[in-house]
């Protein structure tokens, strides 16, 4: 891997991912504690082909199905397993596991199933997702050895789907009821699903679930209005404090810090109850809009302040990650509880921008 020095203010260096033979950009997707990243290594006809890259550098491809290209990891475990899924090359996409020497497990589908994608997985190797047909979506669990249980439902739900899963295995997750487009509910470890309401508006999307149950996401109020949510464990949603209207993604850590994107603006959330406070992450100088992609446990933030990818303290304080000359974008999409940074960079100067796949330590 080529070394960029940092630029004065920055922290860290930037380290550029390799591609594969004759290849031409690349794309990160996700990282794992340890240090390793899954993405895509793209060719001069922007087919892309699912790789791992090691701590160390190293590039690994991962098996498609019969021949395909492409697919999506949603996570990489910290003994490099992979979750995500893959297409046929019919175009069906199917739930997909790989082994950290790049093997591919196809999640199991129940006779009628015909398509499958996982959302999330735990380093007891259980995903979670969905299998669906073309008229039914079910929420299910795989097992570690890629067996598939389909999740009990509510009463009255028509399907849905497991979007998060914990380490104590713990699930979240929506389902269709009548009357509302999705519903917000939670899995305990015996299987029993809990009803974690709504904010009386027709959707609620959870997007992950920490090592202490707590549950986030977004939901609309009466209003149709998206709003960030948390749902602490054995307690209903509930709208995080001084938001405006326009809530996108959220993210938490383990310590129950929470951070979203509301319209332009990214904020950071600590505290429970009624001591709750919130804190804006600020932009970098002679930028306006920032975008928030997650938090670990030391409350460090990732993000980007228009075009500069950043780091954000827990005051909100923006730093930027150093990108080599030439390069005038970067994307991060993932930091690691050591506080290194995967993401891309790119260039405005090529059409269309030619991305490579980084990490920042």
């Amino acid at each position: 891997m080529s070394v960029v020095p940092p630029t004065s203010g920055a922290v860290g260096a930037m380290y550029e991912l390799p591609l594969m033979a004759g290849h031409t950009n690349s794309s990160a997707q996700a990282m794992n504690d340890t240090g390793d990243v899954v993405g895509l290594s793209l060719d001069a006809n922007e087919d892309g082909y699912l790789v791992r890259w090691g701590a160390d550098g190293s590039l690994t491809p991962l098996q498609a199905i019969d021949g395909g290209t492409g697919g999506y990891a949603v996570k990489i475990v910290d003994d490099g397993t992979v979750a995500g899924f893959t297409d046929t090359p019919d175009g069906v996409r199917h739930a997909a596991r790989w082994s950290a020497s790049g093997v591919l497990t196809r999640l199991e589908e129940p006779p009628g199933y015909t398509r499958g994608e996982a959302q999330d997985i735990n380093n007891s190797r259980v995903a979670v997702g969905q299998i669906s047909t073309e008229s039914a979506t079910l929420p299910v669990r795989w097992g570690p050895d890629g067996r598939v249980t389909v999740l009990r439902l509510p009463p009255q739900a028509r399907g849905g789907t497991a979007t998060a899963i914990n380490e104590r295995g713990e699930i979240a997750g929506y389902v269709s009821v009548p009357g509302e487009k999705t519903r917000a509910v939670r899995w305990d470890t015996r299987g029993r699903v809990h009803d974690l309401g709504s904010l009386g508006g027709s959707d609620s999307e959870p997007s992950a679930i920490n090592e202490r149950g707590t549950v986030i996401g977004r939901a609309t109020d009466t209003n149709g209005t998206w709003k960030a949510v948390r749902a602490p464990l054995g307690r209903k949603v509930e709208a995080l404090p001084s938001q405006e209207p326009g809530a996108r993604t959220v993210s938490v850590n383990n310590a129950d810090v929470v951070v979203a994107n509301v319209k332009d603006r990214a904020l950071r959330w600590s505290g429970t109850g009624a001591a709750t406070g919130v804190v804006e992450l600020q932009p970098l100088r002679g930028t306006a809009r920032t975008f928030v992609r997650g938090i670990n446990d030391r409350g460090t933030s990732v993000g980007t302040s228009d075009p500069f990818a950043v780091t954000w303290d827990a005051q909100g304080v923006a730093t930027v990650l150093p990108v080599p000359a030439g390069f005038d974008r970067s994307d991060p999409v993932a930091i690691n509880a050591t506080g290194g940074v995967a993401g891309n960079v790119g260039s405005s100067r090529t059409r269309p921008v030619q991305w490579r796949a980084v990490v920042w330590r």
